[in-house]
């Protein structure tokens, strides 16, 4: 028996019986209610309808994409994977395995300079903070941005030495009265006080003695200054606490002088001398240590010189030339000889040579300035012609013969290393019985290029830069308008911060600069002798073309007035600088250094001014 049943199909008037579903019956049943339908829609009675089709996702199993509530929940799901991921990395080294919240795994030996390594911090200072620590005044153009300096930063600035400009204060005030306090010679004085100097730059400022007598009273060669405490000091000194109008003055002026008491730099000074002179190695590296070693350390630039003397050169050979002096001097390294490429500051007498030359070849320039002037109003005398031609070839043959005659007699006088910071403090933190001024000596230095680019023409930077020292030195940043700080005078026209650490005993040579420098100490004591651009003529200089122009051929420590006759007419002051000091020193003044114990002194420049122009003119630059 089938048991039937009716059921109307979709857009249709007849009941269908529906049974066992395939019989005869039931197919004829099918296309009679297609004939009516096909005859309906024909007859215009019905519309036909459109075929809809149907979605293929809406039968799925997950039905995810329909589901408002599944897909709420998968976002959920995903955001709390990412919050989850983030606290594991707070609590996990990254390619360390896990740390303990309390107890932070200390870096390896050589690790600190390094962003692989446990910074540590609490959970609540990490949240607080962000991953990525922001160093107070720090700069978005310029400094360091890698993880491993910000981490350093981070353990110094909120819990070693978090900022307390009172107690930097007192640490700098400290340091001065550890190496001794200055006073004037009884052969020194001035009409206004030093320490207490008036609004304005009196007249003759800076007070200025014969170069002999301040070298009689503390020989160059000598770097005790306890044996030496009353100096001939003429610069004003002044408090940035209550003294900034008159340092301001002063500068306008375009003047030198010494600021004291800045706060900022009291703090770097602080920061920088912590654990600095730790005696042995078993102690905790000092700040210095974690910031210049580890394993991305660069090496630096040093420079060796076979005694005390420094002097910069700009190295003129040709490239056989160079080529010949290496190769010897790699063979003779290769032999076992403890050889180096630096000789020295040279000989005076060659150097007097090479001065003579060059007073001949100026001696022709006048000549012929004057010969052409003179054809310049007289363009038809065939004999002013000629004389102007004949002069024009003895100028010419007299630069060939100074060139020729310097670059014989002439060798670099120091040689350009580079070293880690660690091997130039053991070469440089001996003991006094291994100083002397015929001794080895080494110069340490550091680069911050700043907006002037890595791969300068003139090498004054490089890969090995330090960027960290425009976070470090906040007070030599290039800011701008309002911001700019006290230091700088043209922001947009500063080359870097230059830092070079000495150690004691090493003579930087008398010579001037083209354009303004402000130089700060940050740790141990170095003695400026300064002498105004006026004093040119007396300084006996070397000339332009010389590898060491700018500066003076005589040597201060032993000066040859057979030679140089008019050094002992030469006029001078000096001061002895100190943590937390800041000298500015004008365009063209000179400047002569002596390192009085191991130390550290950054530099930057920042334009120059025209107002000594004249004087230095007459001395042939």
């Amino acid at each position: 028996i089938t048991i039937s049943m009716q059921q109307r199909r979709p857009h249709s008037t007849l009941a269908v019986a529906t049974g066992s579903g395939n019989g005869p019956s039931n197919r004829e049943d099918r296309r009679l209610e297609r004939r009516m339908a096909k005859e309906r829609r024909e007859g215009g009675g019905v519309k036909k309808l459109k075929r809809v089709k149907r979605n293929k996702y809406r039968k799925s199993s997950w039905g995810w994409q329909s589901d408002p509530y599944f897909q709420l929940a998968f976002f959920s799901f995903g955001l709390l994977s990412l919050f989850g991921i983030t606290i594991f990395r707070m609590f996990h080294h990254s390619g360390s395995g896990p740390r303990s919240f309390h107890k932070m795994q200390q870096p390896k030996e050589g690790e600190y300079n390094s962003d692989n390594i446990n910074t540590g911090g609490s959970l609540l200072s990490r949240m607080r903070g962000g991953i990525r620590y922001i160093i107070p005044e720090s700069m978005k153009l310029v400094g360091e941005k890698k993880k491993w300096y910000g981490e350093l930063r981070r353990e110094y600035d909120t819990e070693i030495l978090p900022k307390d400009d009172e107690r930097s204060l007192e640490f700098v005030e400290a340091e001065r009265k550890r190496q001794g306090v200055y006073k004037q010679s009884p052969d020194a004085q001035t009409p206004y006080d030093i320490n207490n100097c008036p609004d304005h730059p009196p007249e003759g400022y800076p007070i200025q003695w014969p170069v002999l007598d301040v070298l009689d009273n503390w020989p160059t060669d000598d770097p005790t200054p306890e044996l030496h405490t009353e100096i001939f000091q003429g610069i004003c000194i002044f408090d940035y606490r209550t003294e900034l109008h008159k340092a301001n003055q002063y500068r306008h002026k375009e003047v030198p002088f010494v600021m004291r008491n800045d706060p900022a730099v009291a703090r770097t000074a602080e920061r920088w001398n912590h654990g600095w002179r730790r005696s042995g190695k078993d102690e905790e590296p000092g700040y210095m240590e974690k910031l210049l070693m580890g394993k991305e350390d660069t090496m630096r630039r040093t420079e060796y010189s076979p005694n005390n003397h420094f002097m910069y050169w700009v190295d003129r050979r040709n490239r056989e030339e160079k080529k010949k002096a290496a190769k010897m001097l790699r063979e003779r390294k290769n032999n076992g000889e403890d050889v180096h490429g630096g000789f020295g500051r040279g000989n005076q007498e060659e150097m007097k040579e090479a001065m003579h030359e060059q007073e001949k070849l100026n001696k022709l320039r006048h000549l012929l300035e004057d010969a052409q002037e003179y054809l310049s109003d007289h363009k038809d005398d065939d004999e002013a012609k000629g004389e102007v031609a004949k002069l024009q070839h003895k100028v010419k043959k007299a630069k060939e013969k100074k060139k020729q005659e310097q670059m014989e007699s002439w060798q670099p006088p120091t040689e350009n290393l580079r070293m880690t910071y660690l091997d130039w403090l053991e070469h440089a933190n001996v003991t006094d019985d291994k100083l002397g001024p015929d001794n080895p000596h080494w110069y340490f230095r550091l680069i911050g290029c700043g907006a002037m680019g890595d791969h300068t023409e003139d090498g004054s930077c490089d890969k090995g830069s330090s960027e960290w020292l425009f976070d470090e030195l906040t007070f030599f940043q290039p800011r701008e308008e309002e911001e700019r700080p006290f230091y700088l005078i043209e922001p947009k026209q500063q080359k870097g911060i230059h830092c070079r650490f000495g150690m004691k005993g090493v003579i930087a040579e008398n010579h001037f600069d083209l354009s303004r420098n402000a130089i700060t100490l940050l740790g141990g004591q170095r003695r400026y002798i300064l002498a105004h651009p006026n004093q040119c003529n007396n300084m006996n200089l070397l000339p332009r073309g010389h590898p060491s122009a700018r500066h003076s051929a005589v040597d201060w420590s032993n000066p040859d007035l057979e030679n140089f006759p008019t050094f002992d007419q030469a006029h001078v002051n000096e001061v002895v600088m100190q943590p937390g000091d800041v000298l500015y020193l004008p365009t063209n003044w000179f400047h002569y250094i002596i390192s009085l114990e191991l130390n550290m002194q950054c530099n930057t420049r920042s334009g120059g001014e025209k107002i000594y122009r004249e004087e230095i003119n007459d001395c042939g630059f």
